[in-house]
């Protein structure tokens, strides 16, 4: 027969957690509904992030080998992002807070350039930092986008557009810096968005699981040890400020992302 003193504690200590568990689904479940992956800002890859997939292997590796080319040359670094829909935001008002998170170009400098693809909205942005506002203004990269790329977007060919606004912004630096760039991408395989292309949901379904496994680790003697190191390690990384000068590590090598910052520069166009 069972301890009636043992099965009112069990009953008792269930229903002290109850709200705690409820409270802990309910936020994962408001997390993955409220654009999930889509609101968070993920870390950097690269020279390239191709988030949404959309870019061939051939154009990544040729476009990463040109901004590696042109951070060294020049100084300035041209980074590439891609994604399948951004929740809420104005692409404009996005790339200008990814930007200043990813701190692309070196801090003081602000030599960067962003270039960021929305495929849900259809639209493109290229933001400039504020040490290359003067060579690429608003006008310009609105030219660039016109003309180097908008014709590959319009056909679905977003990878070629994707690569052709690179070699165009990055011929444009070189000019400036006057030196010559010998990868300047050739002209890849036009790639439209195939069947089946990944939406993010594997993401948010990691993102639910990660916080329900955090919220129980810290539930334990360990997990209280663990917090405060895992916590503190993101907070140094950041330097406190938003700036992430350690991204070199985060983003390939790419060594593009040293805390530069944006004014909001640049052009966007809707395709």
């Amino acid at each position: 027969m069972k301890n009636p003193g043992v099965v009112r504690a069990i009953r008792m200590d269930w229903s002290r957690n109850v709200p705690v568990v409820l409270l802990t689904i309910l936020t994962a479940l408001f997390i993955s509904g409220s654009s999930g992956a889509q609101d968070a800002i993920p870390s950097p890859r690269g020279a390239v992030n191709d988030f949404a997939g959309v870019m061939s292997a051939g154009d990544v590796a040729r476009t990463e080998a040109l901004a590696r080319e042109v951070l060294e040359k020049t100084g300035a670094a041209v980074v590439v992002a891609t994604f399948s829909a951004i929740g809420v935001h104005d692409i404009q008002e996005y790339a200008n807070r990814l930007y200043s998170f990813w701190g692309i170009g070196k801090r003081g400098e602000d030599r960067g350039v962003l270039i960021v693809l929305v495929l849900q909205e259809r639209t493109i942005w290229i933001e400039t930092g504020y040490g290359v506002e003067g060579v690429l203004p608003d006008g310009r990269v609105g030219e660039i986008l016109d003309q180097k790329v908008l014709p590959y977007l319009k056909r679905g060919e977003y990878s070629r557009g994707l690569a052709s606004s690179v070699e165009a912004i990055s011929g444009v630096l070189a000019e400036e810096a006057g030196v010559t760039l010998t990868d300047r991408p050739e002209a890849g395989r036009p790639v439209g968005r195939a069947a089946g292309q990944r939406s993010g949901g594997a993401g948010s379904w990691f993102l639910i699981l990660f916080i329900l496994l955090l919220l129980l680790l810290m539930g334990t003697r360990k997990g209280r040890e663990i917090d405060p190191l895992l916590f503190s390690g993101a907070r140094r990384r950041a330097g406190g400020d938003g700036d992430f000068e350690g991204f070199e590590s985060f983003g390939g090598g790419f060594g593009g992302f040293g805390g530069g910052s944006s004014g909001g520069g640049g052009a966007g166009r809707h395709f």
